[in-house]
């Protein structure tokens, strides 16, 4: 049975953990598709959906996993209206399926976020090394490009979002514009088989693995999630919440399912799944060659970099927020839920953010190949993330069958939420059944994050049941802050 949650507030504006801005509903979209990191998807990630998914169906796959993506929003906006509370997924599933699974989903969120800030730092380390070597610099170790974007991003994320806002939507801007310069000039002058529309044919789904092509595609949306998260940042969230949310998913989808089809336009519907089995990782850069020169590659080299900047710092913010929540709700220190005076930001969040992220980088550190916690982390990261979202869905329709509010329509508050539910769940179970080749990864490694996930989501009830014994007023207090 769903607990009875207290309402009493929590944090308060004179309290100094309550989070305060003026984002606009272009500036969290911007940040999503930061942190979903568009060139390094289209890059990188999409020749792995193509050469090992369902080759030229590509494209509608990714099409479909937006609509999926579509149904789950139908709940979460629900709950962003009917709990105007900070703390986005920890706050709808404590919300709907109690506090132990609360926590225990606020845990694995953070422990998603961990993985791929680790990812993507060393991701940005990888592209980094590699553009200086291009450029004749000197042969600057990966360890040391990964902590100089650890400090860099903890540097940000102590001023207030705004900076990191414009930042990122500066880097979005010329970025989405160099994707979309290379989809035109490959739409105008056609490829081998012209301009043929076989990706869009529902029998093409039939050939190669439509499993691992949607565990690829669904990479491309992380991040999407996370716009609830900056509530109390936002000018209007009422307003923001919903039209980012469903924005992002729409600009996101869009944005991959013309790259994709641009890409079995450049290689022809018979060629695509091989070339980009046998060079994923010039899949890309040797169709911008082919249509745009040289130059353009070098560019594209440089915004490479730009795309795992711009992740790296979305990352921090979303990392820390969760931090600062269970800080402010008391389940961390209360320090940790403190807000900068001056800059609003949760400055203390941000640290601990950056130790962790450092902490969870050391075991990588000896290692010369930084693209085993690149690719492994980001593919355990995206699986605990479906985790979460399975989570939300059923506390979606549990909370709102329990709830005196007013129900919105079953479509909204029952039927979209279980579909997303068995949606997500399903994509989990095919992503755990191929995650030793959707990480890249062979051997215990893939096993061993898989058991630190289940470890987690225990970990998470465990501490719940034990704060409901020791300390009721912190257990009363999980998940529902006032806003």
């Amino acid at each position: 049975m769903t607990e009875q949650l207290d309402a009493r507030p929590a944090a308060t504006a004179g309290s100094g953990t309550q989070l305060s801005g003026k984002l606009s509903t272009f500036d969290i979209v911007t940040m999503v598709l930061a942190y979903a990191g568009p060139l390094a998807m289209v890059g990188l990630f999409m020749s792995f959906a193509i050469g090992f998914g369902v080759g030229p169906a590509t494209p509608l796959v990714f099409a479909l996993v937006a609509a999926g993506l579509f149904v789950f929003a139908v709940g979460y906006v629900a709950m962003s209206r009917h709990l105007p509370r900070p703390g986005a997924l920890y706050t709808y599933v404590t919300a709907g399926l109690g506090r132990p699974a609360g926590l225990s989903a606020a845990f694995l969120a953070i422990l998603t976020y961990c993985l791929l800030g680790v990812g993507y730092h060393a991701g940005l380390a990888i592209v980094l090394k590699v553009l200086i070597a291009e450029y004749g610099g000197p042969a600057v170790p990966w360890q040391v490009l990964a902590i100089g974007s650890l400090v860099l991003t903890a540097a940000l994320g102590h001023f207030r979002i705004t900076l990191s806002a414009r930042i990122l939507s500066t880097l979005m801007v010329i970025e989405v514009i160099a994707i979309l310069i290379w989809d035109t000039a490959v739409f105008l002058q056609g490829g081998p088989e012209g301009r043929p529309l076989d990706s869009f044919a529902l029998a093409g789904l039939s050939d190669g693995s439509l499993s691992l092509g949607v565990a690829f595609a669904a990479i491309g949306f992380i991040g999407f999630e996370s716009t609830a998260v900056f509530r109390n940042e936002m000018r209007d969230p009422d307003r923001t919440i919903p039209r980012s949310t469903y924005f992002a998913i729409g600009t996101i989808g869009l944005f991959y399912v013309l790259a994709s089809w641009a890409a079995v336009v450049a290689y022809g519907p018979g060629s695509v799944t091989g070339a980009a089995q046998q060079n994923p990782d010039e899949f890309f850069t040797a169709s911008v060659q082919t249509y745009l020169g040289s130059v353009a590659v070098h560019v594209v080299s440089v915004m490479l970099v730009m795309s795992y900047l711009a992740g790296v710092i979305s990352e921090q913010s979303i990392l820390s927020r969760y931090f600062h929540a269970l800080g402010a709700d008391g389940v961390l220190k209360r320090t940790v839920g403190r807000v900068h005076a001056r800059h609003g930001s949760p400055y203390i969040a941000n640290i601990l953010t950056t130790v962790v992220l450092f902490a969870l980088f050391l075991p990588w550190a000896s290692t010369d190949e930084p693209t085993t916690p690149a690719s492994v982390l980001g593919a355990a990261g995206l699986l605990t993330l479906m985790v979460v979202l399975t989570l939300a869905s059923a506390a979606v329709f549990v909370y709102f069958r329990r709830s005196d509010t007013p129900a919105g329509g079953l479509w909204r508050t029952a039927v979209a939420p279980l579909a997303a539910a068995a949606l997500l769940a399903t994509v989990t179970v095919l992503g755990v059944r191929n995650f030793p080749l959707l990480s890249g990864s062979s051997g215990t490694l893939p096993g061993i994050l898989l058991a630190v996930a289940v470890v987690t989501a225990v970990l998470g009830v465990v501490v719940a049941l034990a704060y409901r014994r020791r300390r009721p007023d912190v257990y009363r207090r999980m998940g529902r802050r006032e806003a």
